[in-house]
């Protein structure tokens, strides 16, 4: 009777250890986020993929009760996500909760993590590192998950294919000192790695007519870089977010806050720099 918490590959098939192997053919049940995934996973592997079942966020409250059930009744249930490990942006942490109050061993099965493997090729520190998960979409608040740039840390978040242009573009806007290291398709056939500050990346990904393939895991590292623009101010979309951030005002709040700051900027450019703001669709 033990929850295991189970590493799969990111990528790369290799990269299952041999005690995931046993533990996944040796289980009771596999919970897995996507079924088809790891069924396909499983078939390479050789394991049956009848002892599958779905466990995911649109689903983990219902089916809690059910694995619980099992555990307590003296069953093995591993618990996979889609790739890598477990509860690292992914559901799984109510159930492993839930099992370690009910007395049920929980056991980590270590094994690939794309956050781990994107630190280890950065070439930054990570002492400190924060890890922020996919960034929000809206401007404000993914600039509020940026804020630790501001310090001198290493920050690591992921991101799709889909966003990841105007993620780059706000982190340019922003921070456009910080370097990046940005990971796509980590461990695959067609892995890249960019490396450069936001825009030099952003440039590179922006000539590449396949970027909108594979997921990205961005590693950012900042000495304690504040946002200025190519002449070493701060930018009016930057200290316009910063408003925000600070005092959790509306756009058109910060616009007025800016205005009766910057009494000498012509209130159109603090209203241009908004409207590109707005531009900035994460």
């Amino acid at each position: 009777m033990s929850l295991y918490i189970v590493a799969t590959p990111i990528g790369n098939t290799e990269e299952i250890t041999p005690r995931a192997l046993r533990l996944l053919s040796e289980a009771d049940v596999i919970a897995a986020e996507d079924t088809r995934n790891t069924g396909l996973l499983l078939s390479r592997l050789g394991i049956s993929a009848g002892k599958l079942v779905a466990y995911h966020k649109f689903n983990e409250n219902a089916r809690l009760g059910y694995l619980l059930e099992k555990l307590q009744g003296g069953e093995s249930v591993a618990l996979v996500s889609d790739a890598g490990t477990p509860c690292i942006s992914d559901p799984g942490y109510l159930l492993v909760r839930a099992a370690a109050d009910a007395g049920v061993p929980v056991v980590g099965v270590s094994g690939a993590c794309a956050v781990a493997v994107a630190l280890s090729v950065s070439g930054f520190p990570a002492e400190p590192f924060v890890y922020i998960g996919f960034l929000p979409r809206k401007a404000a608040a993914a600039a509020e998950a940026l804020a630790p740039l501001d310090g001198e840390i290493t920050l690591v978040f992921y991101e799709s294919p889909k966003r990841i242009v105007a993620s780059l573009q706000l982190i340019a806007e922003i921070f456009p000192c910080c370097l990046l290291c940005l990971c796509n398709d980590l461990t695959k056939k067609f892995e890249r790695t960019y490396r450069g500050t936001p825009s030099q990346v952003l440039a590179e990904i922006q000539a590449n007519p396949h970027a909108e393939k594979g997921e990205y895991t961005c590693v950012a590292y900042s000495a304690a870089a504040s946002p200025k623009d190519a002449g070493g101010s701060p930018t009016l979309e930057s200290l316009l977010i910063d408003i925000i951030v600070k005092s959790g005002c509306s756009l058109k709040e910060a616009i007025a806050a800016l205005s009766s700051q910057l009494a000498d900027t012509p209130k159109k450019e603090i209203y241009a720099a908004s409207l590109r703001l707005k531009e900035m669709k994460l």
